[in-house]
């Protein structure tokens, strides 16, 4: 299904009996689980909204919880509000810390144990993960790898927060158009490769499909988006003719350089938003930072793919 042609849908479903709960939840993750009580009175609730482009989840188990998970053609993030979680792909087990999200491989089978949880998780499209990431400059043909055995930083993770905070908000408004949510899907991405960076893979079994001067653009845009970077100088750059290098882009990005620069810069001014202290930052200082001189124009470019207010971004931060 493409990335903007899907239908949101909504789920919530409660209960006391363990049995129903335990089979709900293997039904919905096609798992093989096995429940049993705790010291505490067993109730159950989950809930989800999205669709396959990117889908939200909460659950609560009030009881104990284990079984294995197969392979899935989304990027599961999941973290625990409370609750313990041991997670094991491959023989590496990772206790779960409270409020720290970590991503499940789609392509690997993982299991799992936990007691009397509470948790949140965001499903990912993989090909929206792989493509956010491809345009970061990083190499996926070899397949995501998230590297769980260390922590990501205080302000990544606070930037996942915020980012699922405005998604859910802009979800649960009911609102969101396919565009606006295939955009939301990106920034959650975003978020998650800001939490764990991708690595170039040691064996890549196939050469990248983009022309090496796309993948050199891309990279260069990437690390020097604040610098005032344009179709022309990014020709220049790469010594490469404007119009072959417009071409490139529209043949391997379907969009042309102006339009990358801009939406890398956008996503990067919604991230430093989202993570900013609003009485110590402003909308003009952060946006001057990555290259928008123009308030007015900004904001409007700013509201075209977020659907809001860059000031009502730093409000929420």
């Amino acid at each position: 299904m493409p990335i903007d042609d899907a239908t949101p849908v909504r789920l919530e479903v409660t209960g006391t009996d363990i049995d129903e709960a335990a089979a709900h939840l293997a039904h919905v993750y096609d798992a093989e689980l096995v429940a049993g009580p705790s010291a505490v009175p067993f109730t159950f609730r989950y809930a989800s909204m999205g669709d396959e482009t990117m889908s939200l989840h909460s659950s609560r188990f009030a009881g104990h919880l284990d079984g294995s998970l197969p392979p899935s053609a989304s990027v599961i993030v999941q973290w625990l509000r409370s609750g313990t979680s041991r997670l094991d792909t491959a023989g590496d087990p990772v206790d779960m810390v409270h409020g720290v999200p970590v991503p499940l491989l789609p392509d690997r089978t993982f299991s799992f144990e936990m007691d009397d949880y509470e948790q949140r998780l965001v499903h990912l499209s993989r090909e929206v993960v792989e493509r956010v990431a491809t345009e970061q400059g990083a190499d996926v043909t070899g397949g995501l790898r998230f590297d769980l055995t260390v922590l990501p930083s205080e302000q990544s993770v606070r930037t996942w927060h915020n980012t699922v905070s405005l998604v859910s908000h802009t979800l649960r408004d009911g609102g969101a158009g396919r565009l606006l949510h295939a955009e939301m899907a990106r920034l959650a991405a975003a978020s998650l490769l800001e939490m764990y960076p991708q690595h170039r893979a040691p064996e890549p079994r196939a050469a990248p499909a983009h022309s090496p001067h796309v993948r050199a653009a891309v990279e260069y845009v990437h690390e020097n988006a604040r610098l005032p970077i344009t179709s022309s100088s990014l020709a220049r750059h790469l010594d490469i003719g404007l119009r072959a290098l417009q071409e490139a882009f529209q043949r391997d990005l379907q969009t042309t350089p102006n339009a990358f620069i801009r939406q890398v810069r956008l996503d990067r001014v919604r991230q430093e938003l989202l993570a900013a202290d609003p009485s110590a930052r402003t909308v003009r200082e952060v946006a001057a930072a990555w290259g928008f001189a123009h308030l007015g124009r900004f904001a409007q470019q700013y509201a075209a793919v977020f659907g809001e207010r860059p000031s009502d971004t730093l409000a929420r931060s």
